[in-house]
């Protein structure tokens, strides 16, 4: 009887250390490493990557990891004790390559240093998705207070004239300013009137028919002899504002016709608007009025 109660007693035992061996192996399964997440990081080049269940008595080695095969250096890895859980980066292969791999990790088991793995896609991009729905327009906001309105300024000073062709510099032209085959003299007279609101700058050519100005030149036929008023050069006379600039002399002996220093034309010239006006005399006749030389 003692010998039957013995036996039970043993296979009692037995079962107890049976059934307690096999918690451990189910909770050695239960603790087994699990890869819960990797981020990418293509500027610094790595894999983080975060796993869970790990037990630090059983995780004293050094991490590895593999990507489709290949090891990766880990860097740097850290274990929450408290949580089970662990945080290990780890370089991309240069140059990254494209795709989706198989991504094992193993840390440390001496036991079961088995590899877990994780898939992991690596530069690709996935198709664009429909566009959303458009929203509903808000509603619109207050106006906003006028702002203050300063004090008008005072008005500048005028501006140069501009360079078109209503800019200076202003030609007027009065021709003819003889009589063919004449004689006796008669009286010439050239009115210069200044229309801007500031002084006018004029100069007054008396040419012959080639062109040459014959200010201060003797005019034919002139008696007693006198010359031709004008401007030679670059020089001008000024002429306020609203003035009129007046000039006379002798209309020149043309006879026979085609001699010497006899005027065909008169132009004026002036940074300012002017207006040109003339009265050649000769027996009731007067020549044609000047005009504005066209640009």
């Amino acid at each position: 009887m003692e010998h039957l109660l013995s036996v039970r007693k043993g296979f009692l035992l037995f079962m107890g250390l049976f059934l307690l061996g096999l918690s451990h192996i189910a909770k050695a399964d239960d603790d087994r490493l699990l890869v819960t997440q990797v981020q990418v990081d293509y500027t610094a080049k790595t894999l983080t990557i975060s796993v869970s269940h790990l037990d630090q008595a059983n995780h004293l080695a050094p991490p590895r990891v593999r990507l489709a095969g290949s090891p990766l250096i880990v860097v740097n890895s850290a274990i929450n004790n408290a949580g089970h859980t662990g945080v290990l980066t780890a370089n991309l292969p240069l140059p990254i390559p494209t795709g989706s791999f198989l991504l094992e990790v193993a840390w440390g088991r001496d036991e079961d240093d088995h590899e877990h793995t994780f898939s992991l896609s690596l530069g690709l991009v996935g198709p664009q998705g429909p566009p959303g729905v458009t929203g509903a327009q808000g509603p619109t906001g207050a106006t906003g207070p006028q702002g203050a309105t300063g004090a008008q300024g005072p008005a500048g000073p005028q501006g140069p004239a501009g360079a078109s062709a209503s800019g200076p510099p202003f030609v007027w032209v009065c021709t003819p300013a003889m009589y063919p085959q004449s004689a006796g003299s008669p009286r010439a007279d050239l009115y210069v009137f200044n229309g801007s609101a500031t002084t006018a700058n004029v100069a007054v050519h008396i040419l012959d028919e080639h062109g040459n100005n014959l200010a201060g030149v003797t005019i034919p036929g002139s008696a007693p002899a006198s010359t031709y008023p004008g401007q030679t050069g670059t020089t001008t006379v000024s002429v306020a504002a609203a003035n009129t600039l007046k000039l006379n002399w002798v209309v020149p002996q043309d006879s026979p016709e085609g001699g010497p220093n006899v005027s065909h034309t008169v132009t004026v010239t002036s940074d300012q608007p002017i207006a040109v006006g003339s009265d050649f005399q000769f027996s009731g006749f007067h020549a044609l009025p000047c005009s504005q030389l066209p640009k």
